[in-house]
Protein backbone atom coordinates (compact mmCIF):
# COMPACT_ATOMS: atom_id res chain seq x y z
CA UNK A 1 0.00 0.00 0.00
CA UNK A 2 1.34 3.28 -0.36
CA UNK A 3 0.59 5.01 2.83
CA UNK A 4 4.22 4.26 4.53
CA UNK A 5 5.06 7.93 3.06
CA UNK A 6 2.23 9.52 4.57
CA UNK A 7 2.73 7.63 8.08
CA UNK A 8 6.74 8.11 7.97
CA UNK A 9 6.71 11.98 7.49
CA UNK A 10 4.69 12.31 10.74
CA UNK A 11 7.64 11.35 12.38
CA UNK A 12 8.40 14.91 12.93
CA UNK A 13 6.11 15.07 15.78
CA UNK A 14 7.30 14.42 18.40
CA UNK A 15 5.22 15.09 21.35
CA UNK A 16 3.69 11.49 22.83
CA UNK A 17 0.27 10.76 24.32
CA UNK A 18 -0.10 8.75 27.81
CA UNK A 19 -1.99 6.67 29.73
CA UNK A 20 -1.46 5.44 32.84
CA UNK A 21 2.08 5.87 32.73
CA UNK A 22 2.73 4.12 29.05
CA UNK A 23 3.71 6.57 26.82
CA UNK A 24 2.65 6.29 23.00
CA UNK A 25 4.54 8.26 19.82
CA UNK A 26 1.30 10.20 18.04
CA UNK A 27 2.82 8.79 14.38
CA UNK A 28 1.38 5.18 16.47
CA UNK A 29 -1.73 6.44 17.08
CA UNK A 30 -2.32 7.47 13.82
CA UNK A 31 -1.55 4.49 12.20
CA UNK A 32 -4.27 2.59 14.73
CA UNK A 33 -6.70 5.28 13.74
CA UNK A 34 -6.17 4.84 9.81
CA UNK A 35 -5.34 0.93 9.96
CA UNK A 36 -9.08 0.84 12.16
CA UNK A 37 -11.20 3.32 10.61
CA UNK A 38 -10.57 2.15 6.52
CA UNK A 39 -11.84 -1.11 8.78
CA UNK A 40 -14.85 0.33 9.74
CA UNK A 41 -13.59 0.70 13.08
CA UNK A 42 -14.61 4.09 13.87
CA UNK A 43 -15.44 5.06 17.49
CA UNK A 44 -12.14 6.12 19.90
CA UNK A 45 -13.88 2.26 21.71
CA UNK A 46 -13.36 0.16 18.23
CA UNK A 47 -10.29 1.85 17.55
CA UNK A 48 -8.95 0.39 20.98
CA UNK A 49 -10.20 -3.20 20.61
CA UNK A 50 -8.33 -3.03 16.98
CA UNK A 51 -5.04 -1.79 18.76
CA UNK A 52 -5.63 -5.00 21.12
CA UNK A 53 -6.65 -7.26 18.81
CA UNK A 54 -3.64 -6.56 16.46
CA UNK A 55 -0.93 -5.74 18.89
CA UNK A 56 1.97 -7.85 17.48
CA UNK A 57 0.83 -6.75 13.99
CA UNK A 58 1.08 -3.14 14.88
CA UNK A 59 4.37 -4.02 16.66
CA UNK A 60 6.31 -5.28 14.00
CA UNK A 61 4.64 -2.51 11.62
CA UNK A 62 5.57 0.58 13.13
CA UNK A 63 9.26 -1.14 13.42
CA UNK A 64 8.77 -1.03 9.25
CA UNK A 65 7.92 2.19 9.40
CA UNK A 66 10.01 3.96 11.76
CA UNK A 67 12.96 1.25 12.87
CA UNK A 68 11.97 1.64 16.44
CA UNK A 69 10.70 -1.05 19.20
CA UNK A 70 7.82 -0.33 20.61
CA UNK A 71 7.92 -0.73 24.26
CA UNK A 72 3.42 -0.20 24.20
CA UNK A 73 1.25 -0.61 21.46
CA UNK A 74 -1.98 -0.68 23.10
CA UNK A 75 -3.45 2.54 24.05
CA UNK A 76 -6.73 3.35 25.52
CA UNK A 77 -9.74 4.53 23.78
CA UNK A 78 -8.96 8.71 25.81
CA UNK A 79 -5.52 8.44 24.52
CA UNK A 80 -6.33 7.71 20.77
CA UNK A 81 -8.85 10.61 21.01
CA UNK A 82 -6.29 12.85 22.50
CA UNK A 83 -3.48 12.02 19.78
CA UNK A 84 -6.45 13.55 17.28
CA UNK A 85 -6.90 16.39 18.83
CA UNK A 86 -3.42 17.54 19.19
CA UNK A 87 -1.98 16.41 15.84
CA UNK A 88 -1.61 19.86 14.34
CA UNK A 89 -3.87 19.91 11.09
CA UNK A 90 -1.33 22.19 8.94
CA UNK A 91 1.30 19.37 9.60
CA UNK A 92 -1.11 16.53 9.10
CA UNK A 93 -2.37 18.53 5.70
CA UNK A 94 1.17 19.04 4.67
CA UNK A 95 2.01 15.37 5.16
CA UNK A 96 -0.59 14.65 2.90
CA UNK A 97 0.18 16.75 0.09
CA UNK A 98 3.73 15.77 0.12
CA UNK A 99 2.26 11.95 0.08
CA UNK A 100 -0.31 12.53 -3.15
CA UNK A 101 2.74 14.61 -5.00
CA UNK A 102 4.37 11.25 -5.56
CA UNK A 103 0.82 10.00 -6.37
CA UNK A 104 -0.07 12.64 -9.29
CA UNK A 105 -0.41 11.88 -12.82
CA UNK A 106 -2.36 14.26 -15.09
CA UNK A 107 -3.85 13.90 -18.68
CA UNK A 108 -2.90 17.58 -19.15
CA UNK A 109 -6.16 17.61 -21.89
CA UNK A 110 -8.22 16.79 -18.73
CA UNK A 111 -6.48 18.54 -16.49
CA UNK A 112 -9.48 19.28 -13.73
CA UNK A 113 -9.59 20.71 -10.37
CA UNK A 114 -13.67 20.67 -8.90
CA UNK A 115 -13.41 22.99 -5.74
CA UNK A 116 -16.73 23.07 -3.43
CA UNK A 117 -17.50 22.73 0.11
CA UNK A 118 -19.61 20.18 2.55
CA UNK A 119 -20.25 20.75 6.22
CA UNK A 120 -20.07 17.82 8.81
CA UNK A 121 -23.60 18.17 10.31
CA UNK A 122 -23.06 16.15 13.11
CA UNK A 123 -19.75 18.33 14.03
CA UNK A 124 -21.67 21.40 13.09
CA UNK A 125 -25.02 20.64 15.65
CA UNK A 126 -22.54 20.09 18.18
CA UNK A 127 -20.73 23.35 18.36
CA UNK A 128 -21.22 26.18 15.77
CA UNK A 129 -17.56 27.38 16.52
CA UNK A 130 -15.76 24.44 15.10
CA UNK A 131 -14.27 24.68 11.70
CA UNK A 132 -16.84 22.26 10.30
CA UNK A 133 -17.42 23.31 6.65
CA UNK A 134 -14.52 21.92 4.86
CA UNK A 135 -13.65 22.98 1.17
CA UNK A 136 -11.94 20.54 -1.03
CA UNK A 137 -9.98 20.97 -4.52
CA UNK A 138 -10.66 17.64 -5.84
CA UNK A 139 -8.88 15.78 -9.00
CA UNK A 140 -11.78 14.08 -10.51
CA UNK A 141 -10.00 11.83 -12.89
CA UNK A 142 -7.76 11.02 -10.33
CA UNK A 143 -10.79 10.15 -8.14
CA UNK A 144 -8.20 12.22 -5.42
CA UNK A 145 -8.35 15.26 -2.94
CA UNK A 146 -5.73 17.35 -3.53
CA UNK A 147 -6.03 20.13 -0.89
CA UNK A 148 -8.72 20.99 2.18
CA UNK A 149 -9.58 23.90 3.76
CA UNK A 150 -11.89 24.25 6.61
CA UNK A 151 -14.22 27.29 8.22
CA UNK A 152 -16.48 27.45 10.31
CA UNK A 153 -19.85 27.85 8.32
CA UNK A 154 -20.55 27.65 4.42
CA UNK A 155 -20.51 31.76 4.52
CA UNK A 156 -16.78 31.81 4.94
CA UNK A 157 -16.39 29.41 1.77
CA UNK A 158 -14.86 31.67 -0.73
CA UNK A 159 -12.05 32.63 2.02
CA UNK A 160 -11.51 28.90 1.56
CA UNK A 161 -11.42 28.85 -2.46
CA UNK A 162 -8.66 31.20 -2.36
CA UNK A 163 -6.36 30.38 -0.18
CA UNK A 164 -6.82 26.79 -1.70
CA UNK A 165 -5.53 28.31 -5.71
CA UNK A 166 -2.86 30.39 -3.86
CA UNK A 167 -1.31 27.27 -2.40
CA UNK A 168 -2.38 24.54 -5.34
CA UNK A 169 -0.09 24.09 -8.61
CA UNK A 170 -3.06 24.58 -10.93
CA UNK A 171 -0.56 25.23 -14.07
CA UNK A 172 -2.97 24.93 -17.34
CA UNK A 173 -5.63 23.51 -15.17
CA UNK A 174 -9.80 23.88 -15.41
CA UNK A 175 -10.68 25.25 -12.20
CA UNK A 176 -14.59 24.29 -12.17
CA UNK A 177 -16.81 26.11 -9.21
CA UNK A 178 -20.56 26.41 -8.61
CA UNK A 179 -22.40 29.69 -8.30
CA UNK A 180 -20.87 30.43 -4.96
CA UNK A 181 -17.39 31.15 -6.69
CA UNK A 182 -18.91 32.87 -9.42
CA UNK A 183 -16.85 35.89 -8.27
CA UNK A 184 -14.39 38.32 -10.62
CA UNK A 185 -11.94 38.48 -8.30
CA UNK A 186 -11.63 34.50 -7.86
CA UNK A 187 -11.46 34.24 -12.23
CA UNK A 188 -8.68 37.01 -11.70
CA UNK A 189 -6.91 34.76 -9.18
CA UNK A 190 -7.72 31.38 -11.11
CA UNK A 191 -5.67 33.32 -14.13
CA UNK A 192 -3.13 35.10 -12.28
CA UNK A 193 -1.75 31.33 -10.80
CA UNK A 194 -1.31 30.20 -14.44
CA UNK A 195 -5.18 28.10 -14.33
CA UNK A 196 -8.63 28.74 -16.64
CA UNK A 197 -11.23 28.62 -14.82
CA UNK A 198 -14.97 27.06 -15.77
CA UNK A 199 -17.88 28.76 -13.46
CA UNK A 200 -21.44 28.36 -13.18
CA UNK A 201 -23.44 31.60 -13.32
CA UNK A 202 -27.14 31.76 -11.10
CA UNK A 203 -28.99 34.82 -9.46
CA UNK A 204 -26.53 35.76 -7.25
CA UNK A 205 -24.32 37.56 -10.41
CA UNK A 206 -28.04 38.93 -11.71
CA UNK A 207 -26.45 41.34 -14.66
CA UNK A 208 -24.18 38.99 -15.86
CA UNK A 209 -26.91 35.99 -15.88
CA UNK A 210 -29.48 38.41 -17.73
CA UNK A 211 -26.78 39.23 -20.24
CA UNK A 212 -26.43 34.73 -20.83
CA UNK A 213 -29.54 34.62 -20.94
CA UNK A 214 -30.24 37.23 -24.08
CA UNK A 215 -27.45 35.71 -25.78
CA UNK A 216 -29.20 32.21 -26.35
CA UNK A 217 -32.33 32.44 -28.57
CA UNK A 218 -34.19 29.28 -29.56
CA UNK A 219 -32.26 28.54 -32.81
CA UNK A 220 -29.21 26.92 -33.07
CA UNK A 221 -27.20 28.88 -35.65
CA UNK A 222 -23.87 30.22 -34.92
CA UNK A 223 -23.68 28.20 -31.69
CA UNK A 224 -21.62 24.75 -31.51
CA UNK A 225 -23.58 22.14 -30.16
CA UNK A 226 -22.65 19.00 -28.01
CA UNK A 227 -25.04 16.60 -27.00
CA UNK A 228 -25.08 13.29 -24.84
CA UNK A 229 -28.04 10.58 -23.42
CA UNK A 230 -27.82 8.64 -20.67
CA UNK A 231 -30.05 6.15 -19.24
CA UNK A 232 -29.75 4.58 -16.14
CA UNK A 233 -31.40 4.56 -12.89
CA UNK A 234 -34.74 4.21 -14.20
CA UNK A 235 -34.82 7.48 -16.38
CA UNK A 236 -33.44 8.96 -19.39
CA UNK A 237 -31.58 12.17 -19.50
CA UNK A 238 -30.26 13.66 -22.49
CA UNK A 239 -28.11 16.46 -22.30
CA UNK A 240 -27.46 19.72 -24.72
CA UNK A 241 -25.17 22.47 -24.40
CA UNK A 242 -24.96 25.89 -26.90
CA UNK A 243 -21.43 27.36 -27.07
CA UNK A 244 -20.30 30.47 -28.82
CA UNK A 245 -16.95 32.33 -28.33
CA UNK A 246 -16.51 35.76 -27.77
CA UNK A 247 -15.05 37.89 -30.24
CA UNK A 248 -13.59 41.02 -29.46
CA UNK A 249 -16.83 43.16 -30.98
CA UNK A 250 -18.92 40.92 -29.04
CA UNK A 251 -17.51 41.88 -25.40
CA UNK A 252 -16.69 45.17 -26.54
CA UNK A 253 -20.28 45.75 -27.42
CA UNK A 254 -21.45 43.37 -24.49
CA UNK A 255 -22.52 45.13 -20.65
CA UNK A 256 -21.40 42.48 -18.15
CA UNK A 257 -19.28 39.50 -20.04
CA UNK A 258 -16.78 42.56 -20.25
CA UNK A 259 -16.31 42.66 -16.97
CA UNK A 260 -14.40 39.70 -16.27
CA UNK A 261 -11.37 38.91 -16.80
CA UNK A 262 -9.94 36.56 -19.35
CA UNK A 263 -13.78 35.50 -20.68
CA UNK A 264 -13.53 33.58 -23.65
CA UNK A 265 -16.76 31.39 -23.88
CA UNK A 266 -20.24 31.28 -22.72
CA UNK A 267 -22.19 28.05 -22.49
CA UNK A 268 -26.52 27.04 -22.01
CA UNK A 269 -26.75 23.88 -20.66
CA UNK A 270 -30.09 21.72 -21.00
CA UNK A 271 -31.07 18.68 -18.98
CA UNK A 272 -33.99 16.81 -19.87
CA UNK A 273 -34.66 14.27 -17.67
CA UNK A 274 -37.85 11.89 -18.24
CA UNK A 275 -38.45 8.98 -15.52
CA UNK A 276 -39.89 6.32 -16.67
CA UNK A 277 -41.91 5.09 -13.83
CA UNK A 278 -43.81 8.59 -13.16
CA UNK A 279 -43.66 9.16 -16.93
CA UNK A 280 -42.39 12.47 -16.11
CA UNK A 281 -40.88 14.80 -17.74
CA UNK A 282 -38.11 17.91 -16.15
CA UNK A 283 -35.95 20.46 -18.21
CA UNK A 284 -33.47 22.24 -16.15
CA UNK A 285 -31.14 25.47 -17.74
CA UNK A 286 -27.77 26.08 -16.59
CA UNK A 287 -25.34 29.07 -17.92
CA UNK A 288 -21.32 29.00 -17.19
CA UNK A 289 -18.73 31.06 -18.84
CA UNK A 290 -15.31 29.80 -19.34
CA UNK A 291 -12.00 31.12 -20.25
CA UNK A 292 -10.82 28.44 -22.58
CA UNK A 293 -12.84 28.01 -25.77
CA UNK A 294 -13.21 24.47 -26.69
CA UNK A 295 -16.53 23.59 -26.37
CA UNK A 296 -16.12 19.70 -25.64
CA UNK A 297 -13.76 20.14 -22.72
CA UNK A 298 -16.03 22.38 -21.00
CA UNK A 299 -19.34 19.75 -21.66
CA UNK A 300 -16.97 17.39 -20.16
CA UNK A 301 -16.12 19.24 -17.19
CA UNK A 302 -19.10 20.41 -16.29
CA UNK A 303 -20.26 16.52 -16.28
CA UNK A 304 -17.23 15.68 -14.12
CA UNK A 305 -17.61 18.38 -11.61
CA UNK A 306 -20.25 16.38 -10.28
CA UNK A 307 -18.11 13.83 -9.27
CA UNK A 308 -17.21 15.66 -6.35
CA UNK A 309 -20.77 15.50 -5.24
CA UNK A 310 -21.01 11.49 -6.67
CA UNK A 311 -17.62 10.49 -5.58
CA UNK A 312 -16.70 12.22 -2.72
CA UNK A 313 -19.62 14.34 -0.74
CA UNK A 314 -21.86 11.18 -1.45
CA UNK A 315 -19.59 8.34 -0.22
CA UNK A 316 -18.10 10.25 2.49
CA UNK A 317 -21.57 10.39 4.28
CA UNK A 318 -22.70 6.58 2.94
CA UNK A 319 -19.74 4.43 3.66
CA UNK A 320 -18.05 6.21 6.14
CA UNK A 321 -20.72 7.95 8.14
CA UNK A 322 -19.13 11.86 8.09
CA UNK A 323 -22.68 13.29 8.62
CA UNK A 324 -23.04 11.13 11.88
CA UNK A 325 -19.48 12.13 13.51
CA UNK A 326 -19.21 14.33 16.71
CA UNK A 327 -16.05 14.05 17.64
CA UNK A 328 -15.44 18.11 17.56
CA UNK A 329 -12.59 18.67 20.11
CA UNK A 330 -9.58 20.47 18.73
CA UNK A 331 -8.12 19.52 15.60
CA UNK A 332 -10.29 16.44 15.46
CA UNK A 333 -13.22 16.85 13.35
CA UNK A 334 -10.28 18.04 10.54
CA UNK A 335 -7.60 15.43 11.04
CA UNK A 336 -10.75 12.71 11.08
CA UNK A 337 -11.86 14.53 7.80
CA UNK A 338 -8.86 14.39 6.06
CA UNK A 339 -8.08 10.45 7.38
CA UNK A 340 -11.83 9.47 5.44
CA UNK A 341 -10.57 11.13 2.31
CA UNK A 342 -7.75 8.63 2.80
CA UNK A 343 -9.34 6.27 3.44
CA UNK A 344 -11.91 6.62 0.69
CA UNK A 345 -9.36 7.45 -1.95
CA UNK A 346 -7.81 3.61 -0.89
CA UNK A 347 -10.93 1.92 -0.93
CA UNK A 348 -12.21 3.08 -4.33
CA UNK A 349 -8.75 1.83 -6.21
CA UNK A 350 -9.63 -1.46 -4.45
CA UNK A 351 -12.99 -1.32 -5.74
CA UNK A 352 -11.55 -0.92 -9.03
CA UNK A 353 -9.08 -3.42 -8.78
CA UNK A 354 -11.23 -5.97 -7.42
CA UNK A 355 -14.60 -5.68 -9.11
CA UNK A 356 -16.38 -5.59 -5.49
CA UNK A 357 -18.71 -3.20 -3.92
CA UNK A 358 -17.23 -0.22 -1.60
CA UNK A 359 -18.86 -2.58 1.44
CA UNK A 360 -17.52 -5.82 0.36
CA UNK A 361 -13.84 -4.21 0.19
CA UNK A 362 -14.50 -2.57 3.52
CA UNK A 363 -15.88 -6.40 5.01
CA UNK A 364 -12.30 -7.61 3.14
CA UNK A 365 -10.44 -4.87 5.03
CA UNK A 366 -12.03 -5.85 8.32
CA UNK A 367 -10.16 -8.87 7.75
CA UNK A 368 -6.81 -8.12 7.17
CA UNK A 369 -4.19 -7.18 10.43
CA UNK A 370 -2.19 -3.82 10.04
CA UNK A 371 0.70 -5.66 7.83
CA UNK A 372 -1.30 -7.43 5.43
CA UNK A 373 -3.09 -3.76 4.54
CA UNK A 374 0.22 -2.42 4.19
CA UNK A 375 0.45 -5.24 1.92
CA UNK A 376 -2.16 -4.69 -0.66
CA UNK A 377 -1.54 -3.42 -3.54
CA UNK A 378 -3.73 -0.51 -4.97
Amino acid sequence: MELPSLISSLSLINDQRSDKNKRYPLPLLLLIAFCASISKHDSWYTMQDYAQAHESSLRELYKRLFGEELEHVTPTHDTINRALQVIPHQVFKRAYQDWIAALLRWDEETRQICIDGKTMRGVKKLSPDTESHVVSAYGPHLQLVLSVDAVPIKRNELDSIRRLLDELDVTDALISLDALGCQRQVAEQVLEVGGHYLLQVKSNQPTLLQELEDSFPRTNKGFTLNKEEDLGHGRIEKRQMKSLVLSPEMLEDSYAFKDWAGIKSIHQLTRKRYDKRSGKETIELSYYISSVEDSKRVFRAIRDHWKIENQLHYMLDVYLGEDGWSKRAGETPKNMELLAKIDLFILQRLKSKLGKSIPRVQMLLAKLNPLQLFDLEL
